[in-house]
């Protein structure tokens, strides 16, 4: 059962939007059994249920519009072989799971060309646990005090001349989430093994590493602890309950992970780009199963991880409203900025610093990619002919978008008769 419903997930066609002309009319409409299926049945009944606020309200009825007809599109016919393709259009919310995957696409080519030609260590900042409730209460103040104790640590060990003696870069980006859509709270950093001093650079002291393990999970348990103090006056939170959680994580270990210096950075950058106007999840690892109203959620399973080995899939059966909660849970606050830049790569300090660093240091700069480029990479097709016999000859015809669409799909509440009157006869 299990094998089965991996090759589920991961044979699923990633080009469900591109449908053609002698689909049924379910195809055209996108229902792929996927994460927007899950929000358009669903995701009125959560708001009922959960009650969630005006920021998530909007997430949710932007997600279960997303490529379908409520939007509009185009449709694309062939003039040498008659077949068509309806293309609907994208919400474009910053972070709907379903689209957007060019800007994360651009994005990679951007991170890119700022990037130093140097080597960089993968690090990954964890805060624990017991600080989870105090997240969920005020999430735009912890998720900012990780990012600034994140860079705060970096900074000073790298300042100090053991270690290294001069100004890093670094890249960060927030996840809240695991594999499993579990509350994670960690950010991953690309740091530059090494530095600016006078214009110069300077190599860190150790081979492998800017400091000692030690000394990066101590520095970043002072620096987030200094930090959290300051602000929980201003927070609603319980004093006696703030003080037993800061009393247990004090004398614990606080996890951070860091890999080796490279200079190959094109599988991080990717992974890096592969949540960065996304949240949580993507639509290949979700399947809603109408019939048993259950969704499964393939993760990883790094608890029975071996060495040097992949981390081996698992499968988490759901309910439905269950499944929308832990998503919903890793929605950003409006407006948040989830990936920094830090230190020698700000866009203050690196627009002074770029004409002072060594040419030997930069990387070639790239041209960003066009979304003709973007589409034949993503889907394997080329955008400008048709993909049944290649000609070259087509026509481009807009869908209006549907207004009935949201009637006629969606579960919405039922309708109501007019409120009792009391016997009070209006009219003559």
């Amino acid at each position: 059962m299990k094998i089965h419903w991996i090759f589920i997930l991961l044979s699923k066609n990633r080009s469900s939007k591109y449908q053609s002309s002698n689909s049924k009319t379910e195809d055209q409409l996108s229902l792929d059994g996927s994460i927007g299926d899950l929000f358009r049945l669903y995701g009125e009944k959560y708001i009922r249920v959960y009650r969630p606020n005006l920021h998530q309200i909007k997430f949710i009825r932007a997600v279960r519009l997303c490529k379908t007809p409520a939007l509009g599109g185009h449709a694309i016919k062939c003039n040498g072989c008659g077949h068509s393709l309806y293309i609907y259009h994208s919400c474009g919310h910053s972070q709907c799971p379903c689209c957007q995957s060019i800007k994360r696409a651009q994005w990679q080519d951007r991170l890119s060309n700022r990037l130093l030609k140097v080597p960089y260590t993968h690090t990954v900042f964890t805060i624990p646990h017991q600080l989870n409730a105090i997240a969920r209460r005020h999430p735009k103040e912890i998720y900012n005090l990780l990012l600034r104790s994140a860079w705060k640590t970096v900074k000073t060990l790298s300042a100090d001349s053991t270690n290294v003696g001069a100004i890093p870069g670094m890249v960060s980006i927030l996840h809240t989430f695991g594999s499993d859509l579990k509350y994670h709270l960690h950010c991953h950093c690309l740091i530059t093994f090494g530095g600016l001093n006078n214009n110069q650079w300077v190599w860190p002291k150790r081979k492998k590493k800017i400091a000692s393990f030690r000394d990066v999970c101590r520095e970043f348990r002072t620096q987030f602890l200094l930090g959290l103090d300051k602000i929980i006056v201003s927070l609603e939170f319980d004093r006696d309950q703030y003080k037993s959680i800061r009393n247990e994580i004090e004398s614990i270990r606080w996890n951070v992970r860091s890999s080796y210096p490279t200079m190959q950075t094109e599988l991080i950058e990717n992974y890096l780009a592969r949540y960065i106007n996304r949240t949580a999840i993507s639509k290949n690892r979700l399947q809603l199963v109408k019939a048993q109203q259950e969704v499964a959620i393939i993760y990883n399973d790094y608890r029975n991880q071996k060495d040097n080995k992949p981390a081996p899939k698992e499968i988490k059966l759901l309910d439905p409203l269950v499944a929308i909660n832990s998503i919903i849970q890793h929605l950003l606050p409006p407006y948040f900025q989830k990936c920094r830049y830090y230190g020698i790569l700000s866009t203050a300090t690196y627009s002074v610093v770029k004409d002072k660093i060594e040419n030997h240091l930069l990387r070639n700069q790239q041209t960003i990619r066009t979304v003709f480029s973007i589409l034949h990479q993503l889907l394997g097709i080329d955008p400008t002919v048709c993909e049944k016999c290649k000609s070259p000859l087509l026509d481009k015809s807009i869908i209006p978008a549907d207004k009935l669409f949201v009637q006629s799909m969606l579960r919405l509440t039922a309708g109501r008769s007019p409120p009792i009157t009391s016997g009070i006869i209006w009219g003559p």
